[in-house]
């Protein structure tokens, strides 16, 4: 009877599991469609919209992973999903956006976007290095997020490059309506995803953060690699890079930085910390292929594939 309940509860958990990945790809787009529209009618510029409002929105259900794994004190679901989404989305994702699309990148996004990429994973590293991750330390992430964010806001007024996401506008009433169930239903979503994930990860005796860095973190950047890859095939590579660049940055600064900041220390340990080694690596690779090589293709698209199996392999294997 025990080893039933056990069956019937884990069936629960992941089919609730898939519900809330389903629930994310969905909701993600109702939100940046209202968000956007808000902003457009309180008269803020269609260029840092379309700047900001993708970027920030898709990165929802990993922001709420982390908000509530603090809630429930299980941290490592909210640290192991980041991580392992950032990994994610500056190898797979862009290699799948590489693949059905060949892209000349604007230099601009590799020294803006590229460059504050590189400098937010070396803070990182350095920050982590003792092992812990105190409260000022995350809040100084969620400033140096401020500041970028005011940068990407100057560029867009000023006129400077900054790919554009494009969505549906629609009326106030609706967008508000929009909004407010993006944001209930996301946070709902990654609630229900957390709990499904400690009661998985505790009948199975699978570690939280290893079941976190591989499958919540590729489940929450389906909106990420939607965005991008629909961005690549109308043939606007510079947005797809951008966003999933932009969307680490919110993710590490902001979705770990503002959350955690509400904890005196966390300790960082295990297969997080040597992911976090593994977000050096990437995007060094990431920024070599895009250096090396004015017009990204297969070829390219195979190279951040494989830094991402590779990553697989140790992650599981150590």
């Amino acid at each position: 009877m025990k080893r039933l309940n056990y069956g019937f509860g884990l069936g629960v958990a992941f089919l609730a599991l898939a519900g809330c990945f389903i629930a994310f790809f969905y909701l993600t787009n109702l939100f940046v469609s209202g968000l956007g529209s808000l902003a457009k009618r309180f008269n803020v510029p269609e260029s840092v919209v379309g700047a900001s409002v993708a970027a920030i929105v898709s990165s929802a259900p990993e922001m709420g992973a982390s908000v509530f794994s603090v809630v429930e004190e299980h941290p490592d679901i909210g640290k192991g999903t980041i991580v392992g989404s950032a990994i994610f989305n500056i190898t797979l994702l862009i290699a799948f956006s590489l693949w059905v699309r060949k892209c000349v990148l604007d230099e601009k996004v590799l020294k803006r976007d590229g460059a504050y990429y590189l400098f937010v994973v070396i803070v990182t590293i350095v920050t982590i290095m003792d092992g812990v991750l105190t409260r000022w330390e995350a809040l100084t992430w969620f400033l140096l997020y401020v500041i970028y964010f005011i940068w990407l806001f100057k560029d867009a007024i000023n006129g400077k490059f900054v790919p554009k996401e494009e969505f549906k506008y629609v009326p106030t009433k609706k967008a508000i309506f929009y909004t407010g169930i993006g944001i209930v239903g996301i946070a709902l979503s990654a609630y229900i995803m957390v709990r499904s994930t400690i009661y998985v990860t505790s009948t199975l005796g699978l570690s939280e953060s290893l079941f976190s860095l591989i499958i919540i973190a590729i489940a929450t950047s389906i909106p990420d690699l939607f965005v991008s890859v629909q961005a690549s095939l109308k043939g606007m590579g510079n947005l797809a890079v951008s966003n999933a660049v932009g969307s680490n940055i919110f993710d590490i600064l902001a979705g770990i930085g503002l959350p955690f900041s509400f904890v005196a220390v966390t300790h960082i340990h295990g297969s997080i910390g040597l992911s976090a080694f593994y977000l050096l690596l990437s995007v060094l690779v990431f920024l070599g292929v895009i250096i090396l090589r004015k017009s990204l293709g297969k070829k390219e698209a195979c190279v951040l594939a494989a830094v991402y199996i590779s990553y697989l392999f140790i992650v599981i294997l150590f």
